[in-house]
């Protein structure tokens, strides 16, 4: 890749992009610290505002897998970063890959041992009775797979 000088229309576009990522950064930031101020408040909430938070949360990291997925096949942006740039992102995106699957596994071993609880006592909430006795006692399909009405379920339901 060689460089050329670079016209005015092209210098005023570079600043033009340039404004807009610094202010990108700086609405991320913001964002960053109204997170953070929001997990003290989280601290002392009850079991419907965690849930809305936790989905919240959900939806930040999927607007910025979108916005960074978008960014990543820009070939304007992705033709000039040089291979060291692209490394550093690879490794931090696998750390934060490795990271949130962590996450998952924890939750989800969490929520295991929970029913695990529940199985040994011989007694379960309410709420899970009503959701087990509406699906009218449908339980496997043929060849073992889970299905409700003609559909498949969730893998962990």
């Amino acid at each position: 890749m060689s460089d050329v000088p670079a016209s005015e229309p092209i210098m005023d576009y570079l600043e033009s992009m340039m404004e807009r990522l610094e202010q990108w950064v700086k609405e991320q930031r913001r964002i960053v610290n109204d997170l953070e101020a929001h997990g003290k408040v989280m601290e002392a909430a009850d079991r419907l505002t965690l849930l809305y938070s936790a989905q919240a949360m959900l939806g930040y990291i999927g607007r910025v897998l979108k916005d960074f997925e978008s960014w990543l096949n820009n070939p304007l942006v992705t033709a000039i970063m040089p291979l060291d740039m692209l490394r550093r992102l690879e490794g931090m995106l696998r750390e934060v890959a490795v990271k949130f699957i962590q996450v998952d596994i924890d939750h989800t071993s969490e929520y295991r041992d929970l029913l695990a609880k529940y199985a040994k006592e011989g007694r379960v909430p309410e709420v899970m009775t009503l959701y087990i006795m509406q699906r009218g006692g449908q339980g496997q399909g043929e060849g073992g797979e889970r299905r409700r009405g003609g559909q498949e379920t969730p893998r962990f339901f």
